[in-house]
C-alpha cells in the first residue's frame, strides 16, 4: 500500500463522486436539495449576461439527455440511488470497496473502505458538506471544496442547465481514443461554469449521444486546481435510465478506475443513513 501523502487523499476527495456519477443520467450540477421547482440558482450574477446554449449544442445536449434518461427526463421519476462497487488507483496500490447513497432533497453519502487503512467518507447532509478520513480526521468543507461537492447532488441538473452554466458551446467533432484503443467519433461541447468560470469539455458519442469523455479542472485541498480527464463506458439500463458502470480517469499523475457492481434506483434510504456523523456534529457545535 503506497498511500503516503495528503495529495492522494485530496484527489480522491475531489474526484471520486463526480467521476462515479458522470453521465447525464447522474450528471450532477450545483444546487443540492433544490428540486426542479426551486428557483434559488436560476438567476446568474447581475454582472453576467443570461446563460446561452447555441443551436447545435442544444441538439447534442438534448440527444444525450434522451439517450440516458428517456422518459425519466420529463417526469423526474428518479428520487434516490444506491450504488456499490470498487475504486482502484493502480500506481498507489489502492483497491477499495465503495458505496454511494443519493436521495433528492436529503443528501449524498459515500463510504470507501481501504483495506489496512480504514474508511474514507464524504457527505452532504442538509447544507453541510463534510469529509472524514484516516489522515485528516473529520472536516467541514468550505469554499471551493464545498462548492464543488454541492455540484454533485442534483439528479436532474441537465434539465435546468442554465442554473449552472454561463454558456454551452459546440466546439466541433473529434475522434476520441478510449482506454481500450477503440476510436469514437464525438461531438464536443465546451461548458463554462456560472459559479467560478471553470471550463469543462464534454465529448458525446455522435451516434448514441452518450457521454464518453470529459475534461475539467478539479479543486483539491488548499484550493489548487489540477486537470482531470475521465472516460465513461459500459452503459447499462437501470430503472429506465442508462448508467456508466465503469469510469477510468487521470487526475494529475494518478489514475482512478471506478467500477459498479450494483446500482439500484428509487430505493428506501433512511434518514440515519444520510445524517451527519457524530464527529462532524461536534465540529459544528464548537
Amino acid at each position: 500500500m503506497k498511500i503516503n501523502n495528503r495529495k492522494t487523499l485530496s484527489i480522491i476527495a475531489a474526484t471520486l463522486i463526480p467521476l462515479a456519477l458522470s453521465s447525464p443520467a447522474l450528471a450532477l450540477g450545483p444546487g443540492h436539495g433544490h428540486g426542479h421547482d426551486d428557483k434559488s440558482h436560476e438567476m446568474p450574477d447581475a454582472k453576467k449576461s443570461a446563460p446561452t446554449m447555441d443551436k447545435q449544442a442544444k441538439k447534442i445536449w438534448d440527444k444525450s439527455v434522451n439517450a440516458t434518461m428517456g422518459k425519466e427526463a420529463k417526469n423526474y421519476g428518479i428520487k434516490s440511488m444506491r450504488l456499490s462497487g470498487t475504486m482502484s488507483m493502480p500506481s498507489q496500490g489502492i483497491n477499495a470497496n465503495m458505496n454511494i447513497l443519493i436521495a433528492t432533497d436529503k443528501g449524498v453519502r459515500m463510504v470507501m473502505e481501504i483495506p489496512g487503512l480504514g474508511s474514507f467518507e464524504q457527505g452532504l447532509s442538509g447544507d453541510v458538506a463534510w469529509s472524514s478520513n484516516m489522515m485528516e480526521g473529520p472536516k467541514i468543507l468550505e469554499g471551493e471544496e464545498a462548492k464543488q461537492y454541492h455540484k454533485q447532488s442534483d439528479l436532474y441538473a441537465h434539465l435546468h442547465w442554465d442554473q449552472y452554466y454561463q454558456s454551452i458551446t459546440f466546439k466541433g467533432q473529434e475522434t476520441v481514443t478510449m482506454p481500450d484503443d477503440t476510436e469514437v467519433m464525438t461531438n464536443a461541447l465546451e461548458l463554462l461554469s456560472i459559479d467560478d468560470d471553470t471550463i469543462s469539455t464534454h465529448y458525446y458519442n455522435a451516434d448514441s449521444g452518450l457521454l464518453v469523455k470529459s475534461v475539467t479542472d478539479v479543486t483539491i485541498a488548499g484550493g489548487a486546481k489540477i486537470p482531470s480527464t475521465a472516460y465513461t463506458m459500459d452503459y447499462r439500463d437501470v430503472g429506465g435510465i442508462k448508467i456508466p458502470f465503469k469510469t477510468i480517469s487521470s487526475t494529475g499523475p494518478m489514475q482512478q478506475i471506478i467500477e459498479f457492481t450494483s446500482v439500484e434506483v428509487n430505493v428506501e434510504i433512511g434518514e440515519d443513513e444520510l445524517a451527519l456523523p457524530k464527529d462532524i456534529q461536534e465540529l459544528l457545535e464548537d
